[in-house]
């Protein structure tokens, strides 16, 4: 279940390194994930690119393969009723964190390149950047 979560946690801080490397470089952001795989490995964009979504769908698969084996799991644990109740939570919760987190970035307007959105029209009026709340 540990494995499980942060290999949750990779694969959302993944996706949005990748949704937002064209803005978060329009910025100087160097810590996005493409960027970083860029400088330290020597990669070319094309190829740091490849691999952050290499690396993305690697931990999404196996998230997901780890997520099959909890029935497994719990029997061989022998749990009863109510821990499997709690443990299916703990997987739904994850899973609502993963969908969530891809929901919000249709919807959003925060990886919105040249496109009206919430984020862009702030930048645009002079309001200073969505991305800047999220830093405080």
């Amino acid at each position: 279940m540990e494995r499980m979560r942060d290999l949750a946690a990779d694969t959302i801080g993944f996706m949005n390194d990748i949704h937002s490397f064209e803005r978060e470089t329009r910025r100087g952001d160097g810590h996005n994930l493409i960027a970083v795989l860029h400088r330290e490995r020597g990669l070319s964009w094309e190829a740091a690119a490849d691999e952050a979504y290499r690396m993305t769908n690697a931990r999404l698969t196996e998230y997901l393969d780890l997520e099959a084996q909890v029935p497994q799991m719990c029997d061989e644990l022998s749990l009863t009723q109510d821990e499997r109740v709690r443990v299916r939570q703990g997987v739904e919760a994850i899973q609502h964190w993963i969908n969530g987190n891809y929901e919000w970035a249709l919807v959003s307007g925060r990886y919105t390149a040249g496109k009206e959105g919430p984020a862009v029209t702030a930048e645009l009026a002079g309001k200073g950047s969505v991305d800047d709340l999220l830093a405080v």
